[in-house]
């Protein structure tokens, strides 16, 4: 592991919900030099794996054996009275509020001191956390950086190009929350990474959806990645139709994106076999980030008369797929004879689920 360089101030201590390949990488470019002190919640499955250290096969740090942060705690509320306050609780699991919404994992560690740094996919994930709580200050992380978690090992293929931009809360003064924003910047930017602050978040937001709600989503049904895609002809039948709906439901939103962020979205992970992270989710039979990655994007469309038949199509098709992952995971039980139409059957859920 990279030997921490010393600070001329305390670290900043830090809270992280999501240890997975994203926020691995997060944590050790938080920590390595020393910026910051991190404390992660782990959930009971992982928490002594995390114990004893994750190995980090990384094209920024090269390969860091056993990383382990600084603190590991078992719930927030935990992190919170052993190690806490926190300057800023960050953010990093699947953004899935149909099956665990980020509102409650904060529960027990929200305060209005501390600044909630949100790396996740999609748009409108600030908004439940603003209802539930109007003084919150959060700002928003969007990356590209080509992780993925594989057992205890963490490949890191890609460079991390990160975004961080403040979600300005008209209830609060303006400038702190610049700051506050502007410092996690200052705090994550190494030599290993693109680190940048960009006060238009929804410019950032919009131009990631690009990939994720056209490449990410179409090899998940697919189940086959990005350069296969490519190869068999679907960037062309699909997905570029797909990313046309994309900027225009951006226009439709006051975003304007240029047309060639296409091809750089397309041409992105050339030369690599690259699996996105929903195809990743759908071969392990996990949950997908389907509501904020492209149902927002439905919404919106449909909200402002934008024609969008591509998107709809995936869309409802992902749908499926995650109430199928639902029933396996017993979330909610089918009667054993198939109900008819004129029964108005509705699935029961036995937990809370967002309205979407």
């Amino acid at each position: 592991m990279a030997e921490k360089t010393k600070s001329s101030s305390q670290p900043s201590k830090v809270l992280l919900i999501g240890f997975g390949g994203v926020g691995t990488m997060v944590s050790y470019t938080l920590e390595h030099l020393g910026r910051a002190e991190v404390t992660v919640v782990s959930v009971p499955e992982t928490y002594e794996s995390i114990l004893a250290g994750y190995n980090i096969e990384s094209l920024s740090y090269g390969n860091i054996e056993r990383y382990v942060p600084t603190n590991v705690a078992q719930s927030p509320g935990e992190a919170v009275e052993k190690y806490g306050p926190f300057e800023y609780i960050v953010i990093t699991t699947k953004n899935i509020p149909d099956v665990a919404p980020v509102v409650d994992m904060i529960k027990d560690c929200y305060s209005d001191d501390s600044t909630i740094v949100l790396i996740q996919n999609g748009i409108g994930i600030e908004i439940p956390i603003y209802r539930e709580y109007p003084n919150a200050t959060i700002m928003s992380g969007v990356t590209i950086i080509g992780t993925t978690l594989y057992d205890n090992t963490v490949k890191h293929v890609q460079t991390d190009t990160m975004r961080f931009g403040p979600y300005i809360n008209y209830n609060l003064p303006r400038e702190p929350q610049i700051a506050k924003c502007k410092k996690f910047c200052e705090m994550y930017s190494n030599k290993g990474n693109v680190t940048e602050y960009e006060e238009d978040v929804k410019f950032t937001r919009w131009r990631k959806l690009v990939y994720n709600a056209c490449i990410n989503t179409t090899c998940a049904l697919a189940d086959i990645d990005a350069g296969r895609a490519d190869i068999y002809g679907g960037m062309e039948t699909i997905i570029k139709p797909a990313m046309k709906e994309v900027i225009a439901v951006a226009k439709s939103e006051g975003v304007t994106l240029d047309d060639d962020v296409i091809d750089i979205m397309c041409r992105g992970e050339d030369g690599v076999y690259y699996p996105p992270s929903m195809l990743i989710d759908v071969r392990r039979k996990s949950y997908i980030e389907h509501i904020n990655i492209i149902g927002n994007v439905v919404k919106y469309a449909n909200r402002n008369g934008v024609p969008i038949p591509t998107l709809t199509v995936l869309n409802n098709l992902l749908k499926l797929v995650q109430l199928r992952t639902m029933e396996a995971r017993g979330l909610f039980t089918l009667p054993e004879v198939r109900p008819l139409p004129e029964e108005h059957y509705k699935i029961e859920f036995n937990h809370r689920r967002e309205e979407e």
